[in-house]
């Protein structure tokens, strides 16, 4: 037996082999095509609800354009990010200084490609330590991320 279904055809699959079965043995069933089952939902941006039968309400939507502002000049956090990494290496007397450096350095890397989330993520792990060197040989941007993603920023 072969069964066609055309693409705007609401049958369900289950049931209609559940029927076909239910009349007697077959040797064969052969769908050709299922081009699409169920709903499909492309959503790029924002969505309260999405879906039949949805409902929402309360909902307060801030539009933004996808990148992050960051109170900071990447690249010249990335220089001076470079000029503390370099001084921390100097310093590192324990394994936690070691991971600190770590950090720094991928802070580095990240605001040299312009990425502000990551970069502020890492100088969050990078520490109280990486913040007292910034603030003591004097990279003051880099102190002011540090401090700024070590409160939450």
């Amino acid at each position: 037996m072969i069964v066609e279904l055309s693409e705007n055809d609401n049958t369900n699959i289950s049931e209609l082999i559940r029927d076909i079965s239910s009349q007697g043995p077959l040797n064969t069933v052969v769908i050709r095509e299922v081009k699409h089952m169920g709903d499909t939902y492309n959503v790029p941006g924002q969505a309260g609800n999405v879906g039949p039968d949805g409902h929402v309400e309360g909902n307060t939507f801030q539009q933004q354009n996808g990148k992050i502002e960051t109170p900071f000049d990447l690249p010249v956090l990335a220089i001076q990010l470079e000029a503390l990494r370099s001084a921390m290496k100097q310093e590192a007397k324990t394994a936690e200084h070691d991971m600190s450096i770590g950090s720094v350095a991928q802070a580095e890397a990240t605001a040299s490609n312009g990425d502000a989330p990551g970069t502020l993520a890492h100088l969050k792990a990078a520490g109280e330590w990486a913040l007292k060197m910034a603030r003591t040989i004097g990279v003051e941007v880099a102190a002011l991320a540090i401090a700024h993603s070590l409160a939450g920023g």
